[in-house]
């Protein structure tokens, strides 16, 4: 008979207690005794690991206990932001701070504990074929990557770049003269407010797109700013039924017109140019007469 430590006999006959302890219990039972049971369990539970065939020694339980409800805390406070700045999307300005306590306290679980080397990355991370922990952080980190938050953030998520608050304070600015515009009364001449908001907001969304512009091509835009633009653009083209003027229709017209006439003068040149050839080929009249009398008096002689 294989010979089993005292210790895990130990355990096994307190969890065996533990549960029929919880069978036992009922809604009209004290909680306090139900809280104890628990405790127990995860006593007898948390020394089990020890003697498992991992070859990696796995930290005490309660040890690890304080990181689990830090992570509880921050993914609750991340889960409430990121629902909260919805609708506007303001993701990557507003929750940025929680979601990088929530990557601090994965750090923590993935380092080794205080005087000891061994981490609770094992206990917390790996001890269930689910892995809560592991799928609702990657969840997270999924998020966070598609709104492209880090486009807008600085280094390590400290802060807020100076042109996604630039982008937003001018955003702002819009939004403001677009609701200052409409509570002004109608001009008879114009038809409603929607050419008034066209006449006075044309030059901040002006620069509002241009913003935008140079945002893409830097490659710094998060949804944010994607979502803030879009919201604009549908206001200022479908609601407000207004157009941004484009400052190179002159140009690109004359250009045109130019490509257009260049067949044309191709066409002319070459004409000329072949009528001219003509005119040399053709001899005078005088010339043809003095070389009929040479060529009859050659034939004379």
């Amino acid at each position: 008979m294989m010979h089993v430590p005292g210790l895990l006999v130990k355990c096994m006959l307190l969890t065996a207690v533990c549960m029929g302890t919880e069978w036992l219990l009922d809604d009209t039972q004290d909680s306090e005794l139900s809280s104890r049971a628990l405790w127990a369990e995860q006593l007898s539970l948390s020394l089990l690991p020890a003697y498992s065939l991992a070859s990696d020694p796995t930290p005490d339980f309660f040890l690890c206990a304080p990181l689990l409800y830090e992570f509880a805390n921050n993914s609750a406070s991340l889960s409430n932001c990121l629902v909260s700045m919805a609708r506007p999307v303001r993701l990557c300005q507003r929750c940025y701070m929680e979601y990088t306590q929530l990557k601090a306290t994965m750090s923590k679980i993935g380092n080794p504990l205080q005087n000891s080397t061994v981490s609770c990355s094992t206990i917390l991370l790996q001890s269930d074929r689910v892995q809560v922990i592991v799928s609702l952080s990657g969840f997270f980190d999924d998020l966070w990557t598609d709104s492209k938050c880090e486009n807008c953030l600085q280094k390590n998520s400290t802060g807020i770049l100076n042109s996604t608050s630039e982008f937003m304070d001018s955003f702002d600015s819009l939004i403001q003269c677009f609701n200052n515009t409409m509570r002004e009364p109608p001009v008879p001449s114009q038809q409603g407010n929607y050419s008034r908001v066209c006449q006075s907001c044309n030059g901040t969304y002006k620069y509002l797109n241009n913003l935008y512009n140079n945002l893409e091509h830097t490659n710094a835009l998060c949804i944010d700013i994607e979502d803030a633009m879009n919201g604009t653009r549908k206001l200022w083209s479908k609601t407000f039924n207004c157009t941004l003027p484009c400052t190179d229709t002159v140009p690109v017209i004359a250009v045109s017109a130019f490509i257009l006439f260049l067949p044309v003068v191709f066409y002319l040149s070459s004409f000329l140019h072949s009528e001219q050839k003509k005119r040399k080929l053709i001899l005078p009249k005088r010339f043809k007469s003095g070389a009929n009398v040479a060529n009859i008096q050659d034939k004379r002689n």
